[in-house]
């Protein structure tokens, strides 16, 4: 009898810790990011990251975005998050099955030209659809996937740099992501 207590009270007690874990926050930083970013290089990292959480409310404002943002999901390893804006909307999302290396493998690109964001390896795209659309997108690698931040230009005449804007959020976003695997 004895044996059988301490067996059941060592699986309520190992059951009781992975329930807290799992319901236990993370904490911000401030601007955004979250507990398992940073340093990380797991999948898994990548995957606990929220595109909505990427940045905090006042860096988001700074760019004229509205918060909060829309929670976007497409496919379940490509969650993303779309903030309306003026003079741009942007969709920031994660991708958890593709890198940049892979991403430049597609047919899909009017343009693909490589970049770095902060020292990672990245690019700067426009898809064969969106060459009309004033829309251009930045992507760099995070974790096991890449991390990429779309900026389309919402009204006339077409003065903004949509490829800029992407490119200063996604140096904004890249210190609160895992690092490349």
């Amino acid at each position: 009898m004895k044996l059988w207590t301490r067996s059941l009270l060592t699986v309520v007690a190992g059951a009781a810790l992975i329930a807290a874990s799992a319901c236990s926050p993370s904490e911000g930083t401030g601007d955004g990011s979250s507990e398992t970013s940073g340093n990380s290089s797991s999948s898994e990292a990548l995957a606990s990251v929220k595109p909505c959480e990427m940045l905090s409310s006042d860096t988001l404002s700074s760019f004229g975005l509205e918060v909060p943002g829309k929670t976007k999901s497409e496919l379940p390893w490509k969650p993303g998050c779309y903030y309306e804006g003026d003079p741009f909307t942007v969709r920031m999302e994660k991708n958890t099955r593709q890198t940049v290396d892979s991403s430049a493998q597609k047919s899909v690109w009017a343009e693909f030209e490589r970049l770095e964001v902060n020292g990672r390896s990245g690019a700067r795209v426009i898809t064969k659809g969106a060459t009309q659309t004033r829309a251009c997108g930045v992507m760099f690698d995070a974790g096991e996937g890449i991390v990429q931040v779309r900026a389309r230009e919402i009204r006339l005449p077409d003065d903004e740099d949509e490829c800029a804007e992407a490119l200063k959020i996604a140096k904004k976003i890249e210190p609160n992501v895992p690092e490349p695997a």
